[in-house]
């Protein structure tokens, strides 16, 4: 499934969150310009026309995403460049250390090196992450992880979009993302669509999960937990403001882990996936009040 992720829809997106709750206004302009920029280079890389990885159906079966032991150097380069246009943002929202930001600079500017941090991000290897940050005097690694995702994020995105038919096609039934691993930072329920025979309007509601790095979005159980699998409707339970019962928190008391939800049945327009979490933050701390841990940490999510 396709979601909305062009520049338009980010600025319409976050737009409809600062009229619609004015307490978030700041945090839509101070996180804005990265959504922004991340959409405009995913469009640009997308039109570069980037190689693409292979996808091998018999690795797949056995839950194996598509990126995992991928050579990444073929998109070094074009990683490179993302990090030159996304890190003077991030330097703007974070206000680190300027000299340990420098050597983050160089460090990125490295074909090899910024291969290999997005290979450690894709396997998991937080070891890799923890020493590099170190090495460079980026604590904690965390900062580290959270402004490399940033940087991968539009190259990934692209490659995603290059995938096209055959990635939607996979058979895939884990809470993790089928291109690169990562856990979702929001579910969907899907917009209702208009059938082609008599343009009706109906369905919908189909349950997708957004994968925090790479925006893509894969089908999953409606009643299943993503973090734990847990189908248990006694350990599950969900939240949710009465003047918005589309924007929702499902929680999994088993894991203790809990994943945002958005009905897109009932939006108009349709909210870009990750902008549209900016507005959603009186969720997050709603459940992390009720000592619930969010499946997939981002910048805004671990805001104290």
């Amino acid at each position: 499934m396709k979601s909305a992720s062009d520049r338009k829809t980010v600025v319409s997106t976050l737009d409809i969150i600062k009229k619609r709750v004015p307490a978030y206004a700041e945090l839509a302009d101070k996180f804005g310009p990265l959504f922004v920029e991340k959409a405009r280079l995913c469009d640009e890389f997308a039109a570069e026309g980037l190689t693409l990885p292979e996808i091998d159906e018999a690795r797949t079966h056995q839950g194996v995403p598509v990126l995992v032991d991928a050579d990444l150097a073929p998109w070094a380069e074009i990683l490179k460049k993302s990090a030159a246009a996304m890190l003077p943002l991030l330097f703007d929202v974070l206000k680190p250390d300027e000299n340990a930001w420098r050597k983050l600079e160089k460090f990125m500017d490295d074909a090899d090196n910024i291969a290999g941090l997005a290979q450690a991000r894709i396997e998991g290897n937080w070891k890799h992450f923890e020493n590099t940050s170190v090495q460079l005097g980026i604590e904690p690694y965390t900062t580290l992880l959270y402004v490399s995702e940033t940087v991968f994020s539009p190259v990934l995105r692209a490659l995603v979009h290059g995938l096209g038919e055959p990635l939607s096609a996979l058979a895939w039934d884990e809470g993790y993302c089928p291109v690169c691993g990562a856990t979702p930072s929001i579910a969907q329920l899907s917009p209702r669509e208009v059938t082609d025979l008599d343009q009706l309007v109906g369905g919908g509601g189909k349950k997708f999960l957004h994968c925090s790095l790479c925006g893509h979005d894969w089908r999953y159980k409606r009643n299943a937990c993503p973090a734990c699998g847990n189908d248990e409707n006694e350990s599950r339970e969900v939240f949710y403001q009465e003047n918005a019962k589309f924007e929702r928190i499902e929680a999994c008391h088993k894991c203790g882990k809990y994943c945002l939800s958005i009905d897109m049945r009932e939006c108009e327009p349709l909210p870009d996936l990750d902008a549209v979490q900016i507005g959603l933050i009186h969720l997050d701390i709603f459940a992390r009040e009720h000592d619930l841990i969010p499946i997939s940490s981002t910048l805004w999510n671990s805001l104290e």
